[in-house]
């Protein structure tokens, strides 16, 4: 069996956006008899490092890439290494490669009219330093600063909040103070964290605060209420990288597929 290998960047190793697409991606390829191995990766220097590695011993054919972007340093190594590539990439970030095109531009026009739609009140993102790390190949979850660019046309205020969920329920408690608001979560972890923190202080969701997750997953539909959250799809985008880097192993170098369009599944937090 051939295989495909895949560098997840430590930092978005357990998002939940990240693990459907990944698994989704190692489903379609193992159907077509090719599986996917997978390494955590710290920094850019370690991804390149593992690339070289996989080229000198030999068993990968070709790699899956997340977030590409502009000039993207991988690409050059990668051909260098005569390993076929496809990648998720925003629409931003350039072609003349395979790969699964995502308009996060779309993502925010999702969340904003559906938000145009509810009740009149604040929408605060709460963006956690987690969320804010500048990695270059972390071009999949760079969304988060498109939400930031939100503050330029007033569709949200943005908080800043340290690291960890502890530090997005405080500044989520604060951003509280001047009133009723829609709290929107980067990460359905921290989004479940501050729902059962509102709760246990007696805030009435959503009537005194309602919120929405960035991501959707299990954990927004098991949590009592559910949570409100924007599927940005990583099923569909990560069978969609499958047959892209299919594609690339049997020689194509250059198609691209437009990912499909987000949506929001109304929980009860909204």
């Amino acid at each position: 069996m051939s295989a495909v290998g895949l560098a997840v960047p430590a930092r978005i190793s357990e998002d939940h956006f990240v693990t459907a697409l990944v698994g989704a991606l190692a489903g379609r390829l193992i159907e077509e008899g090719t599986s996917l191995m997978t390494r955590v990766v710290r920094d850019d220097e370690a991804e390149e490092r593992l690339y070289r590695h996989w080229a000198s011993i030999g068993g990968i054919s070709g790699v899956a890439l997340l977030g590409v972007r502009t000039d993207d340093p991988r690409l050059p190594v990668l051909a260098e290494l005569g390993l076929p590539v496809a990648a998720v990439a925003d629409a931003s970030h350039g072609d003349g490669f395979p790969a699964v095109v995502v308009d996060v531009e779309g993502s925010v026009a999702a969340l904003r009219t559906f938000l145009a739609g509810r009740a009149q009140r604040r929408t605060v993102y709460v963006v956690a330093e987690d969320d804010r790390d500048d990695a270059p190949w972390h071009a999949v979850v760079e969304d988060a600063a498109v939400l930031e660019d939100g503050e330029v046309d007033d569709s949200f205020e943005v908080v800043h909040a340290g690291r960890g969920g502890e530090a997005v329920v405080t500044a989520a408690t604060a951003a509280l103070a001047a009133g009723p608001a829609t709290l929107v979560f980067h990460s359905d972890v921290h989004a479940a964290a501050a729902l059962a923190a509102f709760r246990e202080r007696g805030l009435r969701v959503p009537e005194d605060v309602a919120i929405v997750s960035w991501t959707y997953s299990t954990l927004c539909q098991s949590t009592t209420p559910s949570i409100t959250a924007l599927n940005r799809r990583g099923v569909e985008i990560g069978a969609m990288l499958g047959d892209r880097m299919l594609g690339a192993l049997a020689g194509d170098r250059t198609t691209q597929d437009r990912a499909p369009a987000p949506f929001v599944v109304l929980g009860e937090t909204t």
